[in-house]
Order: structure tokens, then C-alpha cells, then sequence
């Protein structure tokens, strides 16, 4: 029974149905900021009710303190066990057991009676790896993903999350929680900044190489032409997997983008305008800076620490010194954190009003974690608003064919949204003095309940199940003992949601796998060895993601780093 005594948002509620209609088997796929943590925390209390063990699996020990810490709070009656950074409890001491997926990957932990269990998979997108998807452990029958897109640039999703988890059962997006009150509408500014010269330079003269190969490319037959990001996923498949001409021109096109992307990221004269953003971040209510890079974020810092207090976060950042410093943004001491990707997963960052993107998203996936960071509900007077850093007439450029998947998303959800010249610093900050709608719409709860009288006299087994099952209750009645046993559940074809799974191009000359050494890293950035007091960690180049510390040298030289530089 749901011991919490919290309401539920009406989409929520809508969701559990939803879950409960697919035989307890799906993904929610749910915006980051929009409360589907609390889905799995009541489908959790009604498994453990039915006397099943339950299991959450979580990318990172920062989450698994968090879930463990909401977990008892929801759940007060229940032992709450740890698997994973030094802790090491098992299913035998605890109703309820949250693990990291590495953790789960290395030490399985099955359902420990024959009644079985209900896993849960937080951020389930990820578990798509090589290694991962061991964590995905098929004795657990029932089993709900949770994600805010379930997006990766290899066949994962496919070939072994839909598989396991039986498809998408319940879809809530940027658009529907705006309209619902749970998410705030941002206002957002898009700046020009020009390339230096050498810059530009440089730029050009890849964009001839890309041209070529891009032009080469799409005359392929049954090649995805639009949007763009099918296009650029098919480029990847022909890329991995095609030794042909068409999968050497797929290898041409995606080295010469990834370095265009490169030199706009890390374009100086970004940098050289965020001075002219100080006073509107000392302003905010907490201001998030948005890079790609370690590198990045520490020319952001240098460019702003003289004017305001600016804290970065890294993925060396011990777990003490990331608290403190977010705690120091929530209370106000400090204006801004700038992080290079760390903040887009898996971190319980603190409301702010304020976003810079200073590189845009590389993924739909990345660009809907920095959304959910600043489109979380907001109080009356306060408004969410984005400053989108661009580097003009390239794949930055909103006004382009090829542009990033953060822009078209974050301008169709938009209160208003501009694109503004390299001078109009005036035009642009009085666009930016933004406080929010005049009246806020109140999010549609349901819940506490406490009259049978408040149960809808018109639904069917499964709609009354979770009247009587997912809210809380004041007392119990015999209708609560009835639908207790009369589970719903049956045989009946689960209503999963359409998804759309890119098209791929037929191989030409199919690549033969060589064998290789076991990967060291999830993404496409090299990794480095790295020797701290807790013991040695690989840390990915790219973003900064460590994998679990060890005190063998050997060991973590075997480790994967969960990076997202591909997700």
C-alpha cells in the first residue's frame, strides 16, 4: 500500500495506469523536472505490498543515495538496502535494494522468494552497453524504465530495451507539462557570436571536405534525408559498420563534424562576450553554464570569476565539495555553476531561472536534461529563461538546415524566443527582464483520498485498481481488500506507444569485427588512469565521468566509464 501521504500530479497518476494496463512491464519516458521519480516510488510501495522484492537500478552512487534516501521517506516501514560504493548489503536484509548498475551487473541480485520482484531502471537508456545491459536481469518480471528520452546512437534501444521492457508505455514532454503547470515556459534569447578568423578559416575548409562527403552520402538508396538527426544516425550506423566506399565517406563526414563542432564549441569569442551576461546572472534567481568540456567550462570561469562567484563542477569533483557547492547555489552564496555535461544526469541540482548554453546539445537526449535544469516549476515572479550562445553561419546557427537538436525543441515550447546580432547587447537584456506569467497554472492533483464517494463511478478494472492502490488512503475498506485480490492483470496484448526507429541504409561491403580489448569507455573520447585517495578511476577526456574508484590498479584498467559522450 502507498504509505506516502503526497499527492499525485494528475499526468502521474495517468502514468501508473498506463504501466499498469502493459502487465506492469515499460518505460515512462517523462521530462527531467517533471516528478517521475514519484512514479516508480508508488509503483515500489504497491510491489512490496503484493510481497514482491524490489530492485532499483541507478547509473551512479549519487543517485543511489538519493533514491535510498526518497525511498525511506516514502517508505518508512520498508529496509532499504545499498549495493555499490562500499556499501554491500544483499537481498536477503532488505525489502527493497538500490543498486548501481555496475553493482548489479557484477553481482546480480535476484528476487531472493519465489514471489518474484518488480526491477526498476532509472535513466534506462543507458543500460544499453555491452556491459550494462547485464544489469537488465531477467528473473525480475515486472519491470518499469524510467528516462527522458529514450535515445542512443546505436541499436540498443531496439535490440535490448524495448525487448526487455516491453516498449514505451507512457510519453510526457515539454509541451504537455507547460500546458499542466508542472514545468515552467521559458523565455529564450539566442546570441550571435562570430568565429575569429582563424577560425573561420579553419571552418571553411572542413565544411568543403563535409560537403563533399555529405553529397556522396545522400545519394545513397534508402538513406534518411530529414530530419537531419535520422540522417546524421544512419552516417553512424554506415560508419561502424560498412567497410565499403559509403562507409569510408560515412568515417570522412563524421571526423570533419565532429571537428566543426569543436571549433564552435570552443570558439574564443564566445567566451570573449559572457562578461556582458554578469550583471543579468547576478540577478538570477541560480544561473547553470552549459559546456561540453572540462576546458570549456574552466574559460568560462576565468572570463567571469573576476565579476560574479562562479563555482565549476567536474567530474573530479568529490562527492563533499559537489554538495557543498550546490548547496551553496540554492541558498544563494554563489551566483553560477559552470559544468561540462556532469550537471545533465544524474545530479540533484538546486532551481535555477538562468540557463547559458555556451555549446549546444550534442543529443535530443542532452538537450532535454539541460531543459528539465531550468524549466522545473517556478514560484510566482520568478521566469525561466535561456541564453543560447551561437557561433553564426555554422552547424550552431538556428537559422541553418543542420542545426542542433536543442534548438527547434527549446523554440517550439518557448513563451518567446529571438535571435539576436552580435550588437544588440541593449535589445537583448531588455528581452531577458523576464519575471514569469502573470498567473500560474496550478498543477491537477489527485489525492490524499478519503471517501470511496471520490472514486469516478465509470472505469474499469484497471483504472479502479489504481484509485484504490496508488493514492493515499485515510483508512482502509473492503473495497481496498477486493481489488487486492482481484489483480487486473491478464493476457490481454499490452497497449505500448509508437515508436519510430530510425531507418538505416543497406551495408555495401559489411565490416568484419576484429577482436579487441575489453572498452574502456562508453563514448567516443579516449580515457586516462587517474590515482586518487579512494583508489584508481579511468576518467573519460571528453566530459569528465569516472568509473567506480578501486584499490587495484589492474581492476580499473578493466572498468567501463559511463560517459555520454555518445549518449
Amino acid at each position: 500500500m502507498n504509505q506516502t501521504k503526497q499527492s499525485l500530479y494528475r499526468w502521474q497518476f495517468e502514468a501508473l495506469i498506463s504501466w499498469l494496463r502493459c502487465g506492469r512491464r515499460g518505460i515512462v519516458e517523462a521530462v527531467t523536472g517533471s516528478g517521475k521519480t514519484n512514479v516508480a516510488l508508488i509503483a515500489a510501495a504497491d510491489a512490496h505490498r503484493r510481497g514482491l522484492f524490489v530492485l532499483v537500478v541507478v547509473p551512479s552512487r549519487v543517485l543511489m543515495n538519493q533514491w535510498a534516501l526518497r525511498l525511506n521517506e516514502t517508505l518508512p516501514n520498508c529496509r532499504i538496502g545499498r549495493l555499490g560504493d562500499n556499501f554491500s548489503d544483499g537481498v536477503d536484509g532488505c525489502d527493497v535494494l538500490v543498486t548501481t548498475r555496475h553493482s548489479a551487473s557484477t553481482r546480480r541480485p535476484l528476487p531472493p522468494t519465489e514471489a518474484g520482484g518488480l526491477i526498476i531502471a532509472d535513466e534506462c537508456h543507458g543500460f544499453g552497453g555491452e556491459t550494462l545491459r547485464q544489469s537488465l536481469i531477467h528473473e525480475y518480471k515486472e519491470r518499469l524504465g524510467l528516462t527522458a528520452t529514450l535515445e542512443r546512437s546505436d541499436q540498443a534501444v531496439e535490440k535490448t530495451l524495448l525487448p526487455y521492457f516491453g516498449g514505451v508505455c507512457f510519453r510526457y514532454g515539454f509541451g504537455e507539462a507547460i500546458d499542466d503547470g508542472v514545468c515552467a515556459q521559458p523565455r529564450v534569447a539566442f546570441a550571435a557570436v562570430p568565429l575569429a578568423r582563424d577560425e573561420r578559416i579553419e571552418y571553411d575548409e572542413i565544411e568543403t571536405s563535409l560537403v563533399q562527403a555529405r553529397q556522396s552520402l545522400r545519394a545513397i538508396p534508402d538513406m534518411p534525408q530529414d530530419p537531419f538527426s535520422a540522417f546524421l544516425a544512419a552516417v553512424s550506423y554506415l560508419a561502424e559498420h560498412d567497410a565499403g566506399p559509403n562507409g569510408k565517406a560515412a568515417v570522412t563526414y563524421l571526423e570533419a563534424f565532429s571537428r566543426r563542432r569543436e571549433i564552435v564549441a570552443t570558439s574564443r569569442t564566445k567566451y570573449d562576450v559572457l562578461s556582458r551576461f554578469a550583471p543579468l546572472i547576478k540577478q538570477a534567481a541560480g544561473s547553470l553554464l552549459f559546456t561540453q568540456t572540462v576546458k570549456a567550462a574552466n574559460h568560462a570561469i576565468n572570463r567571469l570569476d573576476p565579476l560574479l562567484n562562479i563555482e565549476i563542477i567536474t567530474g573530479e569533483t568529490n562527492r563533499g565539495e559537489r554538495e557543498r557547492i550546490l548547496d551553496d547555489l540554492r541558498v544563494g552564496t554563489i551566483d553560477a555553476v559552470a559544468a561540462p555535461r556532469v550537471l545533465d544526469e544524474g545530479i540533484d541540482v538546486p532551481d535555477a531561472n538562468l540557463g547559458i548554453v555556451i555549446s549546444a546539445s550534442r543529443t535530443r537526449r542532452q538537450m532535454i536534461q539541460r531543459m528539465g535544469r531550468i524549466l522545473r516549476r517556478k514560484p510566482l515572479g520568478s521566469g525561466a529563461r535561456f541564453v543560447i550562445l551561437f557561433a553564426s553561419d555554422t552547424l550552431e546557427d538556428p537559422r541553418t538546415d543542420e542545426r542542433d537538436g536543442f534548438m527547434e525543441e527549446i523554440q517550439d515550447i518557448a513563451e518567446s524566443s529571438w535571435i539576436f546580432g552580435a550588437e544588440d547587447h541593449a535589445e537583448l537584456n531588455g528581452f531577458l527582464d523576464y519575471h514569469g506569467p502573470e498567473v500560474l497554472t496550478p498543477p491537477q492533483t489527485i489525492g490524499p483520498m478519503t471517501s470511496l464517494a471520490d472514486v469516478p463511478a465509470r472505469v474499469d478494472d484497471f483504472e479502479r485498481y489504481a484509485w484504490l492502490n496508488f493514492l493515499a488512503w485515510n483508512n482502509l475498506t473492503k473495497a481496498h481488500e477486493d481489488a487486492w485480490d482481484s489483480d487486473p492483470i491478464d493476457a490481454a496484448a499490452p497497449p505500448y506507444l509508437d515508436f519510430e526507429i530510425p531507418e538505416l541504409p543497406a551495408l555495401g561491403v559489411k565490416r568484419v569485427a576484429k577482436a579487441k580489448a575489453a572498452r574502456l569507455s562508453t563514448g567516443e573520447q579516449p580515457v586516462t588512469l587517474i590515482k586518487r585517495p579512494d583508489g584508481f578511476v579511468l576518467q573519460c577526456t571528453g566530459c569528465s565521468a569516472m568509473s567506480e574508484p578501486t584499490p587495484f590498479r589492474w581492476k580499473a584498467l578493466d572498468a567501463t566509464v559511463e560517459c555520454g559522450c555518445l549518449w
